[in-house]
């Protein structure tokens, strides 16, 4: 009777230790992934008021690419995983509006064209919206529209997370970039200054 015990108790502890191997690495993945969504949906809020910053930024400075790119990256340090701060370089910007079109209808040469790469339709204006019609003047929309800046910012964040540098929601991975997946984040603020068409929109 005890020899028969034993074997069971054997027999037990076998099988316990291969459920315990086939569960482990299930339960280790299940872990890192929370971890892992966890610090992307933070840095996704991050991103969503970095983006706003910029926006800011950009409305003050005739949409310029390099003070918004300096901003967000300054704004999305405290959600980079690692010693070494984001860059301008880890970050795009693509101006939503006003578009290229916006500026072929309402654009105008300014006074100073040092910046511009277009010169006869360089310039959104910005002053006097109050007195100026509201119609569609601006490629379908009002010159009020026009003034209104729109941006999309995308980040590649790497949570350092082994494993975890896959498809979840709300972002894309590729694997021909860097690690990571590639959050965005979309903010629109009212022009404070003159729109400029510059680099940024071709």
């Amino acid at each position: 009777q005890n020899m028969k015990t034993k074997i069971m108790n054997r027999a037990q502890s076998g099988a316990s230790m291969i459920e315990t191997l086939m569960v482990f690495p299930l339960m280790l993945f299940v872990g890192l992934g929370v971890v892992h969504l966890g610090l992307v949906y933070q840095a996704k809020s991050n991103l969503e008021y970095a983006a706003l910053m910029a926006a800011r930024v950009g409305s003050v400075t005739g949409i310029s690419q390099n003070a918004m790119l300096t901003e967000v990256a300054r704004r999305m340090s405290p959600s980079q995983i690692g010693s070494v701060a984001p860059s301008p370089a880890n970050f795009s910007i693509q101006v939503l509006n006003p578009t290229v079109a916006m500026f072929q209808a309402c654009g105008v040469q300014p006074l100073n064209v040092a910046d511009c790469v277009v010169a006869n339709i360089c310039e959104i204006p910005n002053f006097g919206l109050q007195f100026r019609p509201g119609i569609a003047q601006c490629d379908g929309a009002s010159i009020q529209d026009a003034n209104i800046l729109r941006i999309k910012v995308t980040y590649n964040f790497d949570s350092k997370v082994p494993l975890m540098n896959i498809r979840v929601f709300g972002t894309d991975h590729d694997s021909n970039k860097t690690p990571g997946v590639s959050i965005s984040a979309i903010a629109t603020v009212r022009m404070q200054t003159p729109a400029r068409y510059t680099s940024i929109f071709n």
